[in-house]
C-alpha cells in the first residue's frame, strides 16, 4: 500500500509500513515508527537504543466493508541520556485505547447522525465500543467547559421516565448552552451549580424561572431576589390550570338544564381571544357560558388582563398595573382567584423584575424537546451519566475529537 494513503487516508504519520495482510475480509497494515521519530517516552532524547519490541493491534478506519487493522511494532527504548527503559508512546491512538484517532473523529460524525446501534451494525463493532469513543469524546470536552462568562440563565425541569422523574437543567440565554444537568426537581438539585457560580465570583444578572418553590429556595440562598425573573408563560399555564379546576367545580355545581353549556369550552376558554376573533361558532359558545356563570366571566376576564401585564411599557406602570389587578382579583369573591393572586403578591418581585430583564424560559423548552427527540432515538438511557454528557452538548452539531 503506498505511503501517501497510510499517511493522507489513515492519518498514520512518522511511521513506516512494514507489509500488508489480507485475511478473512480484514486489512492489516503492519507498521514501525521511523527510526528519526523514536524518542525517550520520559525526556524525549533522540540517543536510544532498541531493546525488544511489541505488537499492538488497533483498528482504524474501514476500507469499504472491510475492517482495517494497524499491526504497530513498539520497541522498547534505553534512554543513553536519562536510562529510562520504556516502550516508545503511540501516536496513532490514545493510551490504554483500541481504536484510532481518526476512526474516533469518523465514529463522532456518525454518532451526530445516526444511533449509537446503526453505528455498531455498520462499523462491524459493538455497541460498547462505540459508546465508549462517544462518551469519552464528551467526557474530555466537559471537563475544559467553563463558567465565568455566564451573566443570563433559565431553569426548568424535563420528564425523562415514568413516576415522576426529572433533570433539573440549567441554561446559558445567551449561547443557548446547557450548563448544569442534575437529577430530581429538588434544591439540592440546583444548588451545587450555583453554589459553584458564586464561589467564581461570577456576576448573574438574571435567572428565568418559574415558581417552583424548590427551585426559588436554592437561588435565594445564594444570589438577591433581584435576579429572579418569572417566566410569563409558566405564570399563564399557572392560571389556566386555575380557570380549569373553577371550570370544573362550577359545572359540578350548575342546575341539570345548565351542564350541557359546559361540554367542550374547556381549551375555548383557555385560548386567548384573539384567536377566537375569526371562530364564531366558538366565540358564541364561550359567550353563552360567561352570560350564564358570573364566575367564569370574572376569571375569564382576569386571564385576559394578566396577559396584558407583560405588555406594559416601564416598571413603573407594571407595578400600578398589577396592583390594580391584584386588587380585582382578592375582592372578587372567588376563593380559588383569591389563593392564586395571594400567591402572585407573594412573589411580586420576580413579576417586576421581568421589565428590567425581559427574558423567558423559552429556550429551555425548545432543549426539552431535543432532548426528549435524543432520547426516543435511543428508546431511552440506562446510564443516566453518559445521558447527561449528552444533553451538555446538545446544541452543538459536531463534537471534535482532537489530541
Amino acid at each position: 500500500m503506498s505511503s501517501s494513503i497510510v499517511t493522507h487516508g489513515f492519518g498514520v504519520r512518522k511511521y513506516r509500513e512494514l507489509k500488508t495482510e489480507h485475511t478473512a475480509g480484514q486489512v492489516i497494515l503492519h507498521l514501525e515508527k521511523q527510526p528519526q521519530h523514536q524518542r525517550c517516552a520520559d525526556c524525549g532524547s533522540s540517543h536510544v537504543i532498541r531493546k525488544g519490541q511489541e505488537l499492538r493491534r488497533i483498528r482504524t478506519l474501514p476500507i469499504g466493508r472491510r475492517e482495517v487493522f494497524l499491526e504497530l511494532h513498539l520497541h522498547r527504548l534505553l534512554c543513553r541520556r536519562c536510562g529510562a527503559l520504556k516502550l516508545e508512546p503511540l501516536l496513532v491512538s490514545f493510551p490504554r485505547k483500541s481504536w484510532t484517532k481518526t476512526l474516533g473523529r469518523y465514529v463522532l460524525e456518525l454518532v451526530q447522525r445516526m444511533t449509537i446501534e446503526d453505528v455498531a451494525e455498520h462499523l462491524h463493532m459493538s455497541w460498547d465500543t462505540i459508546k465508549e469513543i462517544h462518551r469519552w469524546a464528551l467526557d474530555r470536552k466537559f471537563k475544559k467547559r467553563r463558567i465565568k462568562h455566564l451573566r443570563r440563565l433559565a431553569v426548568d425541569e424535563v420528564a425523562v421516565r415514568k413516576g415522576h422523574r426529572y433533570l433539573t437543567i440549567v441554561l446559558d440565554l445567551d449561547s443557548g448552552e446547557v450548563v448544569w444537568v442534575c437529577e430530581g426537581r429538588e434544591s439540592q438539585s440546583l444548588e451545587p451549580f450555583l453554589k459553584r457560580l458564586r464561589r467564581a465570583g461570577v456576576p448573574i444578572e438574571a435567572i428565568a424561572m418559574d415558581m417552583w418553590p424548590a427551585y426559588l429556595h436554592a437561588v435565594a440562598q445564594y444570589f438577591s431576589s433581584q435576579v429572579i425573573v418569572f417566566d410569563r408563560y409558566h405564570v399563564i399555564a399557572d392560571y389556566n390550570k386555575m380557570l380549569d379546576q373553577l371550570r370544573c367545580d362550577e359545572a359540578a355545581a350548575a342546575a341539570r338544564a345548565d351542564k350541557p353549556l359546559y361540554k367542550g369550552t374547556r381549551y375555548l376558554l383557555l385560548t386567548g381571544q384573539e384567536n377566537l376573533a375569526n371562530r364564531q361558532g366558538a366565540k358564541d359558545k364561550v359567550n353563552r357560558l360567561l352570560q350564564l356563570n358570573h364566575s367564569l366571566s370574572v376569571a375569564y376576564i382576569l386571564k385576559e388582563e394578566l396577559r396584558e401585564f407583560w405588555s406594559c411599557p416601564d416598571r413603573l406602570a407594571a407595578e400600578a398595573y398589577l396592583a390594580s389587578w391584584l386588587h380585582e382579583a382578592s375582592t372578587s369573591g372567588i376563593a380559588l382567584l383569591i389563593k392564586f393572586a395571594n400567591k402572585l403578591a407573594a412573589h411580586r418581585s420576580g413579576l417586576l423584575n421581568y421589565f428590567d430583564h425581559p427574558i423567558t424560559t423559552a429556550k429551555v423548552e425548545g432543549t426539552n424537546n431535543k432532548i426528549k427527540v435524543l432520547k426516543r432515538r435511543a428508546y431511552g438511557y440506562r446510564d443516566i451519566g453518559y445521558f447527561k454528557l449528552r444533553i451538555y452538548f446538545i446544541h452543538q452539531a459536531r463534537y471534535a475529537l482532537t489530541g
